[in-house]
């Protein structure tokens, strides 16, 4: 049997390792000089928006690109080597539906895009406006008829945001202040609750709290 199994190996082994030679040219040429398509999840960069808009909604916030290119380079790619960028310079303040091309696309040489799904996104912008708002602090329940809040810095914060969001507000709460409380006195410095508003910046962003035993 073993004989017959060398016979077999030997002969033609010329032919035969030839044939093994072209295989394996033939794997490296589709392997390195084939295309491939792919398609990536990309993020949507927003550039230049108007300084005196705050841009409320992004949706969708990531598209869909659908690529071909030499496998060389698609087998090595990643989402961070592509990006999606728009322009908001010219936009308008309200509801907007922003057109994607190809143009938006920055893909690394030798890759082409075929489709960019969806190919819109639509842009919620508002004015911004500055507002001081008093800052009101709110204490866990659990600590209610323990402690009770002794004083709190600052009392007052400077915020930019949308005017939507703004324009009826006169007070922003802070976060529940809460911990493992032991002192008569305990000093937690806490953020501020922004959920629901649309804000760019607030100063200062925490608050200096004291709580008193009762």
């Amino acid at each position: 049997m073993i004989d017959l199994l060398k016979k077999y190996m030997l002969n033609n082994l010329k032919l035969k390792l030839l044939s093994l030679f072209l295989a394996v040219l033939l794997w490296f040429a589709i392997s390195y000089t084939g295309t491939t398509k792919m398609t990536l999840s990309i993020p949507v960069n927003l550039a230049n928006p108007p300084e005196n808009q705050i841009i409320k909604n992004i949706d969708p916030d990531q598209v869909l690109l659908s690529i071909n290119g030499p496998v060389s380079i698609i087998k090595n790619l990643r989402a961070k080597d592509i990006s999606v960028k728009l322009d908001l310079k010219n936009i308008k303040e309200g509801k907007n539906t922003l057109n994607l091309l190809k143009d938006n696309v920055q893909l690394p040489g030798g890759i082409k895009l075929e489709h960019i799904k969806p190919d819109y996104i639509h842009v919620d912008t508002d004015t911004l406006i500055e507002k001081r708002l008093k800052v009101v602090v709110k204490l866990d329940k659990k600590w209610s008829g323990i402690y009770k809040i002794k004083s709190w810095y600052s009392q007052y914060v400077h915020v930019e945001g949308a005017k939507e969001s703004l324009t009826t507000r006169d007070n922003i709460e802070t976060i529940t202040v809460d911990g493992n409380f032991l002192e008569d006195e305990e000093e937690v410095y806490i953020g501020l609750d922004t959920k629901g508003l649309f804000i760019k910046k607030i100063k200062p962003e925490t608050i200096k709290v004291v709580i008193k035993r009762l």
